[in-house]
């Protein structure tokens, strides 16, 4: 379980063009570290399981605050780290606010986790949003990460101004070889109150359509994978606040985009089975239960897509055999023709 603490926009040094935290969390101000000891033994009391239990600090730059507000918020959650009853601490942050004597103390509070908000490798995409680091502060981030023992996670934004798609899949080659423990990956949207809209209005700036930014990402959930590296995030969590009209101005904005990016990938592997010249009578395939709707797509849209492609109709069934992510044909001698 992890207990959430959002130090909305804390620490950052920079606007950058995509950025209003309190439009995407809700939260307007960072919480007061006295508070947190109550909510912690709240979430502690309404707990179900037996799952380690890990605090977060999202939302802001933390190792970017001052030293002592760093203290602060560890100091509140240092006892529960000494009960027992939260295992470790994990943050996100800047790569340019990573020194060996700041992770130091974070190690001494029981810190195990650090994300970066790295968005993007390409030095003029990064320069253009607005980020105030560059690439090689990512990699000199890692680094240090690595050898101090801290889980690595990079967060990406795909679309930012002046990326491309072939901007993009380089900046997965090169997260690749930074080798972190996990990604999230969130396309740029184009959210109001902030310099990003502006550009918008202007005409200045084109958010990636739905469809491409959905293309995207399944390419690089794929890559990721391929490399061991677990993507635990695709898309930004719909809260209250995002999915108020007139937030979301513009972009590939959908509260399912995880179930767009999968049933996009189950679609490859449907085509991979099927053949240009394999047109007559429905073929049957299997899929875990889990992920049936998933493979059908949402609104049918993978059934629909294989009929315009190949003429064919497809029924997809659950088979708790099938492994999950995985997807089978029938004996072709058993379609229905």
């Amino acid at each position: 379980m992890i207990i959430p603490f959002f130090i909305t926009h804390a620490g950052c040094p920079h606007q950058c063009v995509f950025c209003n935290q309190k439009n995407i969390t809700g939260k307007n101000k960072p919480p007061d570290a006295s508070s947190l000891s109550s909510s912690i033994n709240q979430y502690l009391s309404a707990r179900r399981d037996t799952e380690p239990v890990q605090v977060a600090f999202y939302g802001g730059s933390f190792t970017a605050l001052p030293l002592a507000g760093q203290k602060t918020y560890l100091e509140a959650v240092r006892p529960f780290i000494t009960s027992g009853s939260v295992a470790n601490i994990r943050l996100s942050t800047r790569p340019d606010s990573i020194t060996p004597d700041i992770l130091a103390v974070l190690g001494s509070y029981g810190v195990s986790t650090i994300e970066l908000g790295v968005q993007s490798m390409d030095d003029e995409v990064l320069k253009r949003s607005g980020r105030g680091h560059s690439s090689a502060d990512a990699r000199k981030a890692c680094n240090l990460l690595r050898a101090e023992g801290f889980s690595i996670g990079l967060q990406l934004m795909p679309g930012l101004p002046g990326d491309a798609p072939e901007t993009f899949q380089e900046t997965v080659s090169q997260v690749i070889s930074l080798k972190p423990d996990f990604v999230r990956i969130y396309p740029a949207l184009v959210i109001k109150d902030t310099p990003l809209a502006e550009l918008y209005r202007a005409g200045r700036y084109s958010p990636l359509p739905l469809d491409d930014a959905v293309l995207l990402c399944h390419q690089a959930v794929e890559r990721f994978e391929q490399a061991g590296i677990e993507v635990i995030r695709v898309g930004l969590q719909p809260t209250a606040e995002l999915e108020r009209p007139g937030t979301i101005l513009a972009g590939p904005w959908h509260p399912a985009f995880r179930q767009l990016v999968e049933s996009s990938r189950f679609l490859e592997k449907i085509c991979s089975l099927l053949s240009t010249g394999d047109r007559a009578g429905t073929v049957t395939l299997l899929v875990n239960p889990a992920d049936l709707s998933t493979a059908i797509g949402q609104k049918r849209r993978n059934i629909d897509a294989v009929k315009v492609r190949y003429g064919r109709v497809i029924k997809v069934l659950p088979d708790a055999r099938v492994r999950r992510g995985s997807i089978s044909r029938c004996n072709p001698a058993q379609d229905t023709l």
